[in-house]
């Protein structure tokens, strides 16, 4: 007989730690299905990193399985792990398939995917997080087309004089400190421009001094309260021979041969609209419940869950927080199938609610220096700032650590794999 399906769609951080959590629950009714469009497990957190330090952009593109093989088992974590509930077995090896294909849309027993072929689904979890807008949002990439483009980013970094980033959240400030701090493109003339008057303007103002301070240190020129004008068809792809005008909305400009554009992503909704378009808010993200089941205006779909950067749970966009979510998400649909086998009517149980954590952030600021910020507490007014201790930072950004986790079958000559 087969087994039914809990379908996960996204493989970054949010939906590999679903995975993580709801595979050792149901393993032995459900099969556990990772729906992600992407060749390859992206380490976000380096991307900034590569564009400016080379030799290593390879190591942040991370197979889900072994070659020749759409096993995803070996990549998390806990399926590998001995567990009280299996008699310290190891969970089958075969608990989890992983298909590489878009969702493009969802009905109520089905996903479908972008080859025309679909998925039934008992329960559904969408952590498609954040993306491109429109239908790019929705395309999948292979490593090599992602080597390529970071490749393509360091020739364009190595070739420019004068580069100014677009956005002054964590990605554009990592950005402009990592090229500041790094030997071979430390004397470029870098200018970081953000829209508001904070940088990192989530996040209580302690931070934002904390960021501007190490920019001046850096000297990096920071142009604040300032709304870029994108030209029609973009600013040039490559770094132009002369300086050309950035232009402001309100009057002004500055001027470069480089723009990066830093700022924010849209999120990846759009394949919900099919089955609940009531659940998705005028910004795009997906409504949920405490229980983090979508909102919808009907009577809803209790099978279907959300969580991540796109579902707007009030907690801030991050990977700890959603870690936190996982686990809520996971303990639910326990619970549901449990209530189930006893024949006790799901409107009757009481479900685990996510409570939104203060926001947080692990914040590299060049290759030497790095902090760890929480907004303050009712309680106290102050901000928790810890600095890591000097030398601690990884070049890397982490992917080696990446790899042992997620690919403990591979070796360290295998990230070209």
């Amino acid at each position: 007989m087969n087994k039914p399906n809990v379908v996960v769609i996204g493989g970054s951080y949010v939906g590999c730690k679903v995975v993580d959590e709801i595979t050792p629950r149901v393993y032995k009714t459900h099969n556990v299905v990772l729906i992600e469009k992407n060749s390859h497990f992206r380490h976000l957190f380096a991307f900034p990193r590569i564009h400016a330090v080379t030799g290593f952009e390879q190591k942040a593109f991370i197979p889900y399985s072994a070659p020749g093989s759409n096993n995803a088992s070996a990549f998390v974590a806990s399926v590998d792990a001995h567990i009280e509930e299996t008699n310290n077995t190891q969970l089958p090896s075969d608990s989890i398939q992983i298909i590489h294909e878009a969702a493009t849309s969802i009905l109520p027993d089905k996903v479908i995917l972008g080859a025309g072929t679909s998925i039934p689904y008992d329960f559904l979890v969408l952590a498609t997080g954040t993306g491109r807008p429109g239908p790019e949002g929705l395309v999948g990439q292979d490593k090599k087309t992602g080597v390529e483009i970071a490749r393509f980013h360091q020739e364009n970094v190595k070739k420019a004089r004068n580069i100014v980033i677009v956005g002054g959240g964590a990605y554009g400030i990592q950005l402009a400190t990592d090229l500041k701090t790094h030997e071979p493109t430390r004397s470029k003339k870098v200018t970081l421009i953000h829209s508001r008057p904070h940088l990192l303007n989530r996040f209580h103002e302690g931070l934002h001094e904390i960021a501007l301070n190490r920019c001046k240190e850096l000297g990096i020129d920071v142009v604040l309260d300032k709304r870029v004008v994108i030209p029609q068809g973009g600013f040039p792809l490559r770094t132009t021979k002369e300086d050309f005008d950035i232009d402001f909305v309100a009057g002004g400009s500055v001027r470069g041969d480089l723009v990066i554009l830093c700022t924010g992503s849209t999120p990846l909704s759009s394949p919900l609209l099919s089955l609940a378009p009531s659940a998705i808010d005028k910004h795009g993200f997906i409504r949920v419940k405490p229980t983090l089941q979508i909102d919808t205006d009907t009577l809803g779909f209790p099978n279907v869950f959300a969580l991540g950067d796109v579902a707007d749970t009030g907690a801030h966009k991050a990977a700890r927080p959603a870690v936190v979510q996982a686990a809520v998400v996971a303990r639910n649909i326990e619970k549901i199938l449990q209530a189930r086998m006893a024949g006790q009517p799901e409107p009757d149980l009481v479900l685990d609610e996510y409570k939104p954590d203060l926001a947080g952030i692990h914040l590299s600021l060049g290759l030497d220096s790095s902090l760890k910020f929480r907004n303050p507490t009712p309680g106290n007014p102050s901000p928790m700032v810890s600095w890591d201790q000097p030398g601690s930072q990884k070049l890397d950004s982490g992917c080696a650590k990446m790899w042992t986790m997620r690919a403990p079958w591979a070796g360290k000559d295998s990230y070209h794999l």
